[in-house]
């Protein structure tokens, strides 16, 4: 029974990560950072929601520079989000936030 007990303790310790990510808490509420997960313009600082339909993936974002991806802000994988033809970023991911 004892051993039981340790096994499950420590796929437990295993498994939890204290509730962060490499980005910060896990869901921790968004604040309207560009690549936050958005619905409207008024949930973004940047006043500017955007659905990229071809990803489904709707986030904040700011302009850019069209072709020159160093215009936009590094993304949660580390990178700098992709600058589209209409001079918006777009993230590979949302941020790991919640509404």
């Amino acid at each position: 029974m004892r051993v039981l007990i340790v096994v499950c303790m420590l796929v437990a310790c295993t498994n939890k990560h204290n509730g962060t990510t490499v980005d910060g808490p896990v869901g921790s509420a968004c604040t309207g950072a560009v690549y936050d997960p958005c619905t409207s313009n008024d949930q973004c600082m940047s006043m500017n929601c955007h659905f990229y339909n071809a990803s489904n993936l709707q986030v904040c974002t700011q302009a850019c520079t069209a072709g020159d991806n160093s215009t936009c802000p590094v993304d949660s994988t580390g990178s700098n989000g992709l600058c589209n033809t209409m001079g918006n970023c777009k993230p590979a991911a949302a941020n790991p936030c919640t509404r």
